[in-house]
């Protein structure tokens, strides 16, 4: 494990520093917000463009990931809404709880995936991501808007709206539709979609580290112990059972456990104000969860690799 932890500490550090120099007001206040937007717009979508457009889409790994990656995903959602029932919590709590349980930092996972595995890791996260942000934005919307009331009956056109303006599922949509149709990389495009997902994994991890709110931590602790339970141990132990049914095994499955126990995503903030969920509850969940995995993460990978890589 102490291998693993020195491997991807690296990365951890990043979302350290983002942190302290959101907290120091360098380079000013409206800059991380600012650069944010243009990891979430630009920069990470041109990564995803890039690599679901070479990454092997092929029935060999597709199948077995949508199973392990649907399955655990669908696993941990129907958990999340029958803790919220049977605790009785707030519509709005349970909004956050859902999100902190199911949703992945896409951000962290690229990051592990490199740091571990380099390009091989990098094109099989290219294709986790592909399969499973589709489902997860429409289980989360889909929860958010249910446990709203859907009162003026907009589900459908809300759903539709958060799939459409989603720059990450736009990317995955046309690198897949490239990729599958034969047609391949674009020339000129190609190149440049690569020239900018080089600045789109330090960029995203210190935009990451920047929006923590460590002051939110107090709020909320009940959902967000029950969140950082399901997301860092239920999550990868349940993704560990569906890989080993799958039959996968080697770099492909730690990858999948790497997807399994990366903390919840730093988004769920602004779909959860969007939406009328708990914000300040899910600020504390996607905090605490951010340190936590710290701990967590190697702890997976480490388990992961010994089980999946012998060693």
């Amino acid at each position: 494990m102490w291998s693993v932890s020195i491997s991807i500490l690296p990365i951890f550090l990043l979302l350290i520093l983002g942190y302290v120099l959101r907290r120091k007001g360098f380079p000013g206040d409206n800059f991380w917000p600012l650069a944010d937007k243009v990891t979430y717009w630009i920069l990470f979508p041109a990564l995803l463009l890039y690599r679901t457009t070479t990454a092997p889409l092929s029935g060999e790994v597709l199948v077995p990931y949508a199973i392990a990656l649907i399955g655990a995903l669908t696993v941990c959602a129907i958990l999340a809404v029958l803790t919220t029932k049977f605790l009785g919590l707030p519509n709005a709590l349970g909004g956050s709880l859902f999100q902190g349980a199911t949703r992945h930092n896409t951000f962290i996972a690229f990051a592990t995936a490199d740091m571990l595995f380099g390009n091989d890791g990098l094109l099989l996260a290219a294709v986790a991501t592909s399969i499973l942000v589709p489902p997860t934005n429409l289980f989360c919307v889909s929860a958010l808007v249910t446990y709203q009331g859907n009162k003026d009956g907009t589900l459908k056109r809300r759903l539709v709206q958060e799939i459409m303006r989603n720059p990450l599922l736009v990317a995955i949509a046309i690198g897949v539709t490239l990729n599958l149709s034969g047609i391949g990389p674009l020339p000129v495009i190609h190149d440049m979609a690569n020239i900018l997902s080089r600045a789109a994994l330090p960029f995203a991890l210190l935009c990451v580290g920047a929006g923590l709110h460590v002051l939110s931590m107090k709020s909320e602790m009940k959902a967000v112990i029950l969140a950082s339970t399901a997301k860092l141990i239920i999550f990868p132990a349940v993704m560990m059972g569906a890989i080993m049914l799958t039959g996968l095994s080697g770099v492909a499955a730690v990858i999948l456990v790497i997807y399994g126990a990366v903390p919840t995503a730093s988004s769920g903030y602004a779909l959860a104000k969007q939406l009328g969920s708990d914000a300040e509850a899910m600020a504390a969940i996607i905090t605490i969860q951010t340190l936590l995995s710290m701990i967590t993460l190697p702890i997976s990978i480490a388990l992961a690799s010994a089980y999946f890589l012998g060693g």
